[in-house]
C-alpha cells in the first residue's frame, strides 16, 4: 500500500478503536505459532512486520515518518525473534530512545 492507503486504514481502525494491547499480543502470538507450524514463511513475516511498522510509524507527527518506521520494524524483528529485551516500564522504554 502507498502510504497515503496506510494513512487511510491507520484512520479507520482508529475510528472502530482496535489499538488495545491485548489485539497487539494476540496477533504477535498468532503470528509466531503460525510461523512454527510452517503456515507463514520468511516472506509472509516480512510483509506483516512492515505492516505493523507503517502503522506505529502512521502513529507519529508526519516529519518522522521514515525514522520511526525503521525503529519500528527493527523492534518487530527483535521481538519476532525472541532477541528483544522488553522493558519492564515506560520509564525504561523512554529511556532507550
Amino acid at each position: 500500500m502507498s502510504e497515503r492507503e496506510d494513512r487511510r486504514f491507520h484512520d479507520q481502525l482508529d475510528f472502530i478503536g482496535v489499538r488495545a494491547h491485548v489485539t497487539a499480543t494476540a496477533v504477535l502470538q498468532m503470528c509466531i505459532e503460525l510461523r512454527r507450524a510452517g503456515i507463514f514463511d520468511d516472506e509472509a513475516m516480512g510483509r506483516i512486520k512492515d505492516a505493523m511498522a507503517k502503522e506505529v510509524a502512521l502513529s507519529r507527527p508526519r516529519g518522522i515518518y521514515a525514522d520511526e518506521y525503521a525503529n519500528a520494524r527493527r523492534r518487530l524483528d527483535e521481538i519476532f525473534a525472541g532477541r528483544g529485551k522488553l522493558a519492564s516500564s515506560v520509564e525504561e522504554l523512554a529511556g532507550r530512545e
